[in-house]
């Protein structure tokens, strides 16, 4: 008995083996677009914040994220808001997301202070703890049309998230 826990200790060292609970689920809101322009909320610009929201979503389910959709509690109240409004009460929307079940919420604000660029800035949210584990921000340049760029951004910002909530689950 005793050479049969030596030789499981064993297999689980050499394999690097760790013990882990379930993956953390991440609950993302869109990107809320807070335009500071002339001409504030062009079509086009809304399109590229959609695109930058779903692209974002989908990547970091790629990267192995446990992504659930936004609770409508929180969809409704950034609708009826300014869209800054959650993302300066990350303990509300913490609040909000738990019934769900979510370890983590994720919040975005696009902020468009030119015609020049946009800088999407997220919240990743610790929903029992009710505060904010991670921010980061991205500057998009390009012209509307430009999805490549957009997608890149979406990219960048998902990896980063993911490598957050992954040494997060590891802690």
């Amino acid at each position: 008995m005793k050479r049969l826990f030596l030789d499981i200790s064993l297999l689980f060292s050499i394999a690097g083996f760790t013990w882990a609970g379930p993956d953390p689920k991440v609950m993302v809101l869109d990107i809320q677009l807070n335009d500071l322009t002339d001409l504030p909320n062009a079509p086009e610009e809304l399109a590229r914040d959609a695109f930058l929201s779903s692209t974002f979503r989908q990547r970091l389910a790629d990267k192995g994220v446990a992504v659930l959709p936004p609770a409508e509690s929180l969809k409704t109240l950034a609708a009826q808001n300014s869209p800054t409004y959650l993302f300066d009460r990350p303990a509300e929307a913490a609040k909000l997301a738990a019934p769900s079940g979510a370890d983590y919420v994720i919040i975005g604000v696009a902020l468009k202070p030119t015609y020049l660029f946009v800088y999407p800035r997220l919240l990743l949210i610790d929903v029992k703890q009710q505060k904010v584990v991670m921010p980061t921000y991205a500057q998009l340049e390009s012209s509307w049309t430009d999805q490549n760029t957009t997608a890149r951004t979406a990219e960048y910002l998902a990896g980063k998230i993911a490598a957050k909530v992954k040494a997060l689950a590891e802690q």
